[in-house]
């Protein structure tokens, strides 16, 4: 807090400055006036949460000095102090809503005491301006949520109007600000641009609409649709980090949801665009006829037949996606999630080399990381080239082989997965199948399936939210010790050990 103290007696302002310890009272800051002139221009300059001033001073008194200062200061807490105990001067203080008023000389405990109560205003008022803060917060950020929803009732839509203080007879704008999926800090960013729009004279509304990003439903009867998008371009040049889509202009408020979709829809632009940061929906966009089913059916096909082909057909399909089609990434996402999960069940083996991905619905937890095409095609590449790699160890190994150990990476979290188990399943003797399958890859198939265990357990371990007892029963251990006694024959290491070793 910061304490103005005004008196034109030098001696008394220096003896009040040496008499209390006035960090106590949570007052880091004392500004000093010697008559009531300076003491507004100070007060005007620092805004100062307390006020302790003489009644009687040159230039100004401490009586009109306060008047002033409420108009400057409304929320600024006043004390008196005089030598002089007049009516008059108490009746002012008292019009004047002064917390305390101390006669000269001054006594230090009856100052302590005006202090303590004066500061214990301050801290009541603020907390009330919280509360209010917070409740009128919480009423913008629920109007923002009904508007853009569009599911609420007339009567509903205009109470939370009412008491939101939110013009309800103009146009409106929904707007669409993306810290690039992003998430965390977003009730921190809302507040910083409700600012932001207050500060330019918009009084908008909004609220979280999903990870990473705010939607705000902005009036226009006091701008344009134009300065919105001026506005919008100048906030992207002080936040490197955000990118705006903008919605049509629409009449009545019950139509805010039309121009939510329609900042959506320009939202998909950066999908597409990762160097674009402002996007306004453009009326004669068009709009994309969406991902095909067949796409994932010729994906299949390949994968199938000739996985060699993947890799230029996903080039390709992503080529054509930018330039011609642009279906709504959300379609995208889950045409790449197929894909991904596809190879994944054709070769689960590949769980083991993939980062990140440590069960089958891992893929769709990474895929939504990413906020632009490019990376989603990065990734699915690389999740194609591990299954071609897999693929082509077909040509090395025999049917027989890769069928074992398609079978393991199927069956590896089941504890009693054996060599008889693995020979019924392929309507063949044990001996007979585990000397084929070490003719051809120098291992039994029993240590084939502990080093299997071993290498996935190696990257389970890497995640951190996984407990060891869950590792254990993921990779087919029958117990916690007995998975730490063989990761350790195996690693000269325990499984904790490992952990700490590689994420340090």
């Amino acid at each position: 807090m910061r304490m103005l103290i005004a008196d034109d007696d030098d001696y008394t302002r220096e003896g009040l400055m040496d008499a209390v310890e006035w960090s106590q009272y949570g007052i880091e800051q004392i500004i000093e006036a010697r008559d009531g002139a300076q003491a507004l221009r100070l007060a005007a300059q620092h805004k100062p949460e307390i006020v302790l001033t003489d009644i009687r001073m040159p230039k100004l008194n401490g009586i009109a000095f306060a008047e002033k200062l409420g108009e400057q200061c409304p929320d600024c807490k006043l004390l008196f102090m005089s030598g002089y105990l007049d009516v008059e001067y108490l009746k002012s203080a008292i019009r004047l809503a002064a917390v305390d008023y101390i006669e000269k000389p001054i006594k230090i405990p009856d100052l302590k005491e005006a202090i303590s109560k004066t500061v214990e205003s301050v801290q009541k008022s603020r907390r009330l301006t919280d509360e209010l803060s917070i409740k009128k917060n919480l009423q913008q950020q629920k109007l923002a949520q009904l508007m853009i929803e569009g599911t609420a009732g007339r009567e509903v839509v205009l109470k939370q109007c009412e008491e939101a203080g939110f013009p309800v007879n103009a146009g409106y704008v929904c707007v669409i600000v993306s810290s690039s999926g992003q998430s965390g800090g977003e009730p921190e960013l809302l507040e910083e641009l409700h600012a932001f729009w207050h500060r330019q004279g918009v009084q908008a509304v909004g609220n979280v609409t999903g990870k990473g990003e705010l939607g705000f439903v902005l009036p226009l009867n006091r701008v344009k649709l134009e300065r919105v998008h001026a506005l919008a371009k100048q906030l992207l040049i002080s936040h490197d980090g955000l990118r705006i889509a903008t919605g049509s202009r629409v009449p009545d408020m019950f139509e805010v949801s039309r121009s939510y979709v329609h900042a959506r829809t320009a939202l998909n632009c950066f999908f597409y665009e990762p160097e674009s940061r402002f996007s306004p929906f453009a009326e004669s966009g068009g709009t994309s006829a969406g991902i095909s089913p067949q796409l994932f059916v010729d994906f299949y096909m390949l994968m199938k037949s000739q996985p060699r082909e993947l890799t230029g057909w996903i080039e390709a399909l992503c080529d054509r996606l930018i330039t011609e089609e642009r279906p709504p990434r959300e379609q995208v996402y889950s045409l790449f999630s197929s894909m991904g999960k596809a190879m994944l069940q054709e070769k689960g083996a590949l769980l083991a080399g993939l980062e990140g991905v440590y069960e089958m619905k891992d893929i769709d937890t990474r895929l939504s990381a990413f906020y632009t095409l490019t990376e989603l095609k990065e990734y699915i590449l690389a999740i194609c080239s591990s299954y071609c790699a897999e693929k082509a160890k077909e040509a090395e190994y025999s049917h027989t082989v890769i069928s074992v150990m398609d079978y393991v990476a199927a069956h590896v979290s089941k504890a009693e997965l054996d060599l008889p188990e693995i020979g019924q399943h392929m309507f063949m003797s044990s001996a007979h199948l585990n000397v084929l399958f070490k003719q051809e890859t120098g291992m039994t198939i029993t240590q084939y399936i502990r080093d299997y265990r071993i290498e996935l357990a190696k990257k389970l371990i890497m995640n951190e939210h996984y407990k060891m007892n869950a590792i254990s029963e993921l990779c087919g251990f029958a117990s916690p010790s007995y998975f730490a006694k063989v990761f350790r024959l195996c690693t000269s290491v325990t499984p904790v050990e490992y952990r700490k070793l590689k994420l340090r």
